[in-house]
């Protein structure tokens, strides 16, 4: 049997033939690279490292200011804050009245001598001034700030008061003479704008001005009037007069001063400043010093015979001056001068050391006049 015979193709055919299997191979080629192209992207994925995200370390705080931030902190919660009082507020008209306010005795502006402005050219009190200068002059840092001396210790205040002790054994061991040139120096380094006052006391307090004054010249020529010692009849007169009409033998006037053989306090005896201390924190000095001798504070209920001792009086006034500072929001710094002490008595040491805690506890100094 003949085998029937394959079909010749023509040239036509031949190219189309051409062209499909082409475009097969186009077809293959393309989907061959699709392929190797995702192969590739997948490989570059896949072998990428993670993100990852670290935060800085914060700076660290050198000691030195971490040690000083400490210390701010604490200097502001021991800073005191000023106490809130409470009001009286009427929420309805009420028949009742108030009192009238108090006087404020404010210097008279009209008159330049009682100014705290006053002119530092004016006249000064020469006898009392040192070379060159009088009881007028004073250093000032401005705001009534002045600096002086008193018994040899520096004092920067803008309101000074001294207590003395006005007892018949204090006076004896000279201390009106001495006290009356440290006054003096003390007030010629005083601006106008300072206040001050004197206190003398026994059993009680007994201020020479009844609140703080101007250390205009009128002034301080009163102080030191004031604390002229009387002639030797004078003081007899004046303790006779004491002693027969119970009064205080020491009161201030143009005449002088004498020794306080009473007292200044009917309802109490003994000997110490306490009250002096409440007095000059009423008037709002910044600064007080306290002349004493070597005896602790010691107050009877009553007579100097019959009365009551106070118990733990020394501790009642440490007490107040503590409390003052709480609560007050102000401060008060106490310096206290022991007038010629015997050293070699355990009571003179007991009182220096009384004393000397309670200057301490007011940033005050307390020295001793040998």
């Amino acid at each position: 049997m003949n085998e029937q015979a394959k079909p010749v193709p023509t040239a036509k055919q031949k190219a189309k033939k051409q062209l499909a299997e082409a475009a097969i191979s186009a077809v293959v080629f393309h989907i061959g690279l699709a392929v190797l192209a995702g192969a590739i992207t997948i490989a570059v994925i896949v072998s990428r490292p993670e993100v990852t995200f670290d935060a800085k370390k914060p700076p660290s705080i050198p000691a030195r200011k971490l040690e000083h931030s400490i210390r701010v902190k604490k200097m502001q919660e021991q800073v005191r804050k000023p106490q809130i009082l409470q009001r009286l507020v009427s929420q309805a008209p009420s028949a009742v009245a108030l009192p009238e306010l108090p006087k404020m005795d404010a210097p008279d502006m009209k008159k330049m001598r009682d100014t705290p402005t006053i002119n530092q050219s004016q006249n000064m009190l020469g006898d009392l001034g040192r070379a060159g200068g009088g009881l007028g002059r004073g250093q000032t840092g401005g705001g009534g700030f002045s600096d002086a001396q008193f018994f040899g210790q520096n004092v920067r205040t803008r309101a000074v008061i001294i207590a003395f002790d006005n007892t018949q054994t204090v006076i004896n061991k000279g201390l009106l003479p001495q006290l009356a040139e440290e006054t003096a120096k003390l007030l010629q380094g005083l601006s106008p704008a300072t206040k001050f006052n004197l206190i003398a006391f026994v059993d009680g307090a007994a201020p020479l001005f009844p609140n703080l004054v101007f250390a205009t010249q009128e002034n301080k020529k009163k102080a030191i009037d004031a604390l002229t010692i009387l002639s030797t009849e004078d003081r007899k007169e004046r303790t006779r007069e004491a002693r027969k009409t119970g009064a205080a033998s020491a009161d201030w006037n143009a005449r002088g001063f004498v020794p306080n053989i009473t007292g200044n306090n009917p309802e109490y005896s003994g000997s110490s400043p306490w009250q002096a201390i409440e007095v000059a924190s009423q008037m709002e000095a910044d600064t007080l010093f306290v002349i004493t001798d070597d005896d602790l504070p010691n107050i009877k209920k009553g007579s100097a015979r019959t009365g009551t001792p106070v118990e733990d009086h020394t501790r009642d006034i440490q007490k107040f001056v503590n409390d003052f500072q709480k609560t007050s929001g102000r401060s008060m710094k106490i310096n206290v001068v022991i007038y010629k002490p015997n050293t070699k008595q355990d009571r003179a040491r007991e009182a220096m050391s009384f004393y000397r805690s309670l200057a301490q506890s007011t940033t005050g100094k307390m020295t001793s006049v040998e």
